[in-house]
């Protein structure tokens, strides 16, 4: 009975109340983390700027050190360190948002102040910032060409005999390198494959000028994976070595093309000094001059950073020839040029046109082709 009468006095217990008679709320006690998250949420920037403020002074009067548990103290130091980064970066979207309004509606005024149509500036490329060179070619000028056209490959331009060429390789070599070399007959018309064994590069090219080859081109690699390109022009040079790079075989690009065999016409783009013309000079001597523009063959060498992007395409005009469809049929590769030699190939005594260096790729708006 005892029991029952005092859980009875207990639930009777009558509720406080005001001097008129009316029932004390209780006051809603909002915990410091739910307070944050709605200052976070729906705070203005002097809300958060109040809230800053707070959380330094509570570092600077009740700091972790005070804390004896490692891990007590260690929870408190991360939340903290959490929700002084969550109002930095509110506040930093706020004051980006505040600049964002100012900015439209300075251009709101000018708008309606000038209603003149203002064209878009055109986005900086490293290209457009190249730094300009003392060698570039001006087109105006004619004695600068003329000097250089007449060069080691002045007969080919004449049309005084077509290009051959022989294709070898280093004489440490796997069969990886195969693929590569037959990639490269594929598109360069009059081009021969011979083994090398273990014959020197001068006594190939003795041999390669008695039987009226025009160009030598060596291959070697590295990883089982073509690494150089050595052009050798006969007889009289230039010799360039060009470092391969990306090489993607034809049957790896999706809905390639196969090569009828026609000559094949040639597009070079961005050989702006004398140098890069020179290059653009040995690259158009491998091919014959006769370009045959029933096959509707197209090979491109783009440079770009004084990388050679070559490209080797299929186009076909549509029925009212107005646009044209591309069929790549590979290889796809970028060369860089690494040296160029007078004369033929001499890796003791030759005397050297024009060598890279790594401190020239230090430059990024400095280009020399």
């Amino acid at each position: 009975m005892g029991k029952k009468l005092r859980e009875k006095k207990k639930k009777d217990k009558p509720r406080p109340r005001n001097k008129d008679g009316t029932l004390i709320k209780k006051k809603k006690i909002v915990k410091p983390e739910t307070h944050f998250n709605q200052v976070i949420k729906s705070g203005t920037e002097n809300d958060l700027e109040n809230e800053m403020e707070k959380l330094n002074e509570l570092n600077r009067t009740n700091p972790t050190k005070n804390t004896k548990n490692k891990q007590k103290r260690r929870e408190l130091v991360l939340l903290r360190r959490h929700m002084k980064k969550r109002l930095l970066s509110k506040l930093r979207r706020l004051h980006q948002k505040r600049k964002d309004d100012m900015n439209d509606e300075e251009d709101e005024n000018e708008e309606n102040e000038d209603k003149e149509y203002k064209p878009k500036q055109k986005t900086k490329t490293i290209e457009m910032m190249r730094e300009k060179d003392e060698t570039m070619i001006d087109e105006n000028d004619k004695e600068i060409k003329e000097a250089l056209e007449n060069d080691e490959y002045k007969n080919y331009f004449n049309n005084e005999y077509t290009p051959q060429i022989l294709i070898t390789t280093s004489i440490s070599h796997t069969g990886g390198i195969f693929r590569f070399i037959k990639e490269l007959k594929n598109f360069l018309p009059n081009s021969y494959f011979y083994y090398r064994k273990k014959f020197d590069l001068g006594t190939i090219m003795k041999s390669a000028i008695e039987k009226e080859f025009t160009d030598i081109i060596v291959i070697t690699e590295r990883l089982r994976k073509p690494y150089k390109l050595l052009l050798i022009h006969l007889p009289n040079g230039p010799t360039m070595e060009f470092k391969l790079f990306d090489v993607i075989y034809q049957d790896e690009i999706p809905g390639h093309g196969i090569s009828v065999g026609y000559n094949p016409e040639l597009m070079f783009k961005n050989f702006k000094t004398t140098l890069g013309f020179r290059v653009q000079r040995a690259l158009n001597a491998l091919f014959p001059k006769d370009e045959e523009l029933k096959g509707r063959e197209l090979i491109t060498f783009q440079n770009k950073r004084d990388y050679i992007f070559f490209r080797y395409y299929r186009y076909i005009f549509t029925e009212n020839f107005t646009d044209v469809n591309l069929q790549e049929i590979g290889p796809r590769f970028a060369m860089r040029l690494l040296y160029v030699q007078k004369g033929l190939f001499d890796p003791e005594k030759g005397e050297y046109e024009w060598i890279y260096k790594d401190k020239m790729g230090v430059k990024r708006r400095k280009f020399y082709l």
